[in-house]
This record gives structure tokens, C-alpha cells and sequence, in this order.
């Protein structure tokens, strides 16, 4: 199920971007401040497991502008189309014709992922994770 983030998964929102960003993951703080920010639009994949217990198994933040801000899956959960149903729960959110983000360079799971969902690249922004460029990918409804 697709539902809004609430405090009470931060533990689980940490672990998985801690395994999804071992570079530079964001801390409790920014995913607060985000919440705070972005309180419609911060998103997690969550089901229950055998002890009823809710697993959030991904999350996505975007922006009303339709800028893609972070986005993650548990790693032992990808390639299940957790990550598109995602993307595509912020596509009908946002009844937008674009969005845009920003991928590190050296991250080509996200570029791939991106592009099966019909993402382009547009362009790059020097140094942008401090040593290393994003690219900007962009995706324009159909």
C-alpha cells in the first residue's frame, strides 16, 4: 500500500536510504525538515508482515512543482515494481505534464530505472554531490 510518511517510520526510511545512498544519505533531521516541507508528497510503500507489523519497503519525495526530490527502495525489495508504482502514484498525484531529477553520475541503477519509465536525459550539473555530477533526467507525459 501507498500511503503518506508518518514519524513512526523514520527508523525504517533511514535503513533504507543508508543502504540505497552509503555516499551521502540524508539524516533524521532533513527527513523531518522534508516531511515538514512536503507533507502531501512524501510517500511510502508499506506492507504488513506475518506478525501484522507494517514494513516499509520504499519512499518518495517529490515536489508540487514536479521535482523528483529523493526516491529509494529497500534493496532486498527492488526489481518488484515497488519503485514504479511510486513513480507513477506522483505522475496521477500530480496530473503533470513533467518532472525532473537529479542522478549521480555513477549511479546507473537509478539511470536505467528512470529511463524504463520513459525519464530522458537533459543535461548535468558539475559537482553537484560535492566531487561528483548529477545528471538531470526529466520525464514529459506522453
Amino acid at each position: 500500500m501507498i500511503r503518506r510518511f508518518v514519524l513512526s517510520d523514520i527508523d525504517q526510511i533511514l535503513d533504507i536510504e543508508r543502504q540505497s545512498f552509503p555516499k551521502s544519505p540524508y539524516d533524521w533531521a532533513t527527513f523531518v525538515h522534508l516531511r515538514w516541507l512536503h507533507p502531501e508528497t512524501f510517500l511510502v510503500f508499506a506492507e504488513r508482515d506475518a506478525q501484522k507489523e507494517e514494513k516499509v519497503l520504499g519512499y518518495i519525495i517529490f515536489s508540487w512543482d514536479g521535482h523528483l526530490i529523493s526516491m529509494a527502495v529497500d534493496p532486498a525489495y527492488r526489481r518488484k515494481g515497488i519503485g514504479r508504482r511510486l513513480l507513477e502514484t506522483a505522475f496521477t498525484l500530480l496530473r503533470c505534464r513533467s518532472m525532473r531529477a537529479e542522478v549521480r553520475r555513477s549511479n546507473l541503477g537509478a539511470q536505467a530505472f528512470y529511463e524504463t519509465m520513459g525519464f530522458r536525459r537533459v543535461g548535468a550539473i558539475p559537482n553537484y554531490y560535492g566531487n561528483e555530477d548529477a545528471l538531470i533526467m526529466e520525464w514529459t507525459s506522453p
